[in-house]
């Protein structure tokens, strides 16, 4: 008899994780698909890959869409009777297994509680994955969310046993096992972890390779530049990161293109800014997660970025050696050391100044 999973998602690279599973190591079973509040939904359509791969046209038994489920943003109907929805819906599938990324998502617990169902097996959510001692919430400050969370079970009619996680995400007792790209690289506890491998991703890309969706655009020698909003943190001023990126533009000059990612959260100004400032820098807008670009993009040499995920999984995701870069040395504060040492291990260079960026591009 087939298994019935149930693999709920919260971002892009959720979803692509949730597929790869789907298509790899579970692509026997019966998946189906939960989305809840689901990070810059309104842009999914926007996207042929991701239309397609959240969509039961890509193989997903059902998709249930969960953006607003018992949030406060949710207007028209009560905590109860959402939760009697659910039950209604996907709770008389008969799921055996939830799969989750982020273990310390209220409404993610609430679901797998929802459904009676005491535990579920994490998937990784990038690079926080690996490490979360830095990011304990003060025991005062998870007892408080803990309580608000016990008022919403009781409001939402919500008895399942399923522990709640309100400390550091990976850290809810009722995971039992992580699916990783690199278990290898763990730095927190985990009772049982199993390795994504590239067997799994490659039966996923030729599902997508198949409906024709993979068109590379990338024409010449390129270097694609994955912002986060750290000038909007503080970090460093705009003109800092400026002087970041025209050094690369230098470098890449006659030799390629510089692709410039924005972050969902960074500033409409930055990017106005650096359009007008940087012409010869083109601005990369795309929904999709990167590590899909790095599979098919076969003219993409390097990837800069600070702590980005996506700088761990190169190798896993692309055909050929793309150089990943972190400038994690030009911060005003230093990360947690954890974080340096994952990076490091998984193959990121770390220049300590934009002589060392140039050499390490050498496009």
């Amino acid at each position: 008899m087939k298994n019935k999973n149930l693999f709920i998602v919260n971002t892009p690279f959720h979803l692509l994780t949730s597929f790869i599973l789907s298509k790899g190591r579970f692509d026997c079973d019966d998946n189906y698909l939960a989305l809840i509040h689901p990070h810059g939904f309104g842009k999914w359509q926007d996207s042929p890959i991701m239309r397609h791969i959240s969509s039961a046209d890509c193989g997903w038994q059902q998709v249930f869409p969960l953006g607003n489920w018992l949030s406060s943003r949710h207007k028209t109907k009560s905590y109860k009777q959402q939760v009697a929805e659910v039950r209604d819906t996907i709770g008389k599938i008969g799921i055996d297994t939830i799969f989750l990324g982020s273990d310390i998502d209220v409404q993610n617990q609430l679901l797998v509680g929802a459904l009676n169902i005491d535990n579920f097996c994490r998937y990784e959510d990038g690079l926080y994955s690996y490490y979360n001692e830095d990011r304990r919430r003060p025991p005062a400050r998870s007892f408080f969310h803990k309580c608000k969370i016990g008022i919403l079970k009781t409001m939402a009619g919500i008895t399942g046993k399923v522990s709640i996680n309100t400390i550091t995400a990976g850290d809810n007792p009722s995971g039992v096992c992580d699916f990783m790209y690199k278990p290898e690289l763990l730095q927190r506890f985990s009772p049982c972890t199993y390795e994504i491998d590239q067997s799994m991703i490659g039966q996923a890309l030729d599902h997508i390779n198949k409906q024709g969706l993979l068109t590379p655009v990338m024409k010449q020698n390129s270097i694609l530049f994955l912002s986060q909003p750290l000038v909007e943190q503080k970090k460093f001023t705009i003109e800092e990161e400026k002087k970041v990126l025209q050094e690369i533009l230098r470098n890449v000059n006659s030799k390629g293109c510089l692709l410039y990612k924005p972050h969902p959260n960074d500033s409409a100004y930055k990017i106005d800014y650096y359009r007008k400032s940087l012409p010869e820098m083109v601005i990369y807008n795309s929904i999709e997660p990167v590590e899909l670009t790095f599979a098919y993009e076969e003219n993409l040499q390097a990837v800069i970025s600070y702590q980005s995920s996506a700088l761990i999984f190169t190798d896993k995701f692309a055909k050929q050696t793309i150089k990943a870069i972190s400038l994690v040395n030009f911060y005003k504060e230093p990360i947690h050391p954890a974080y340096i040492e994952i990076m490091r291990k998984a193959g990121v260079c770390f220049p300590r100044d934009l002589n060392e960026v140039a050499s390490f591009l050498n496009v």
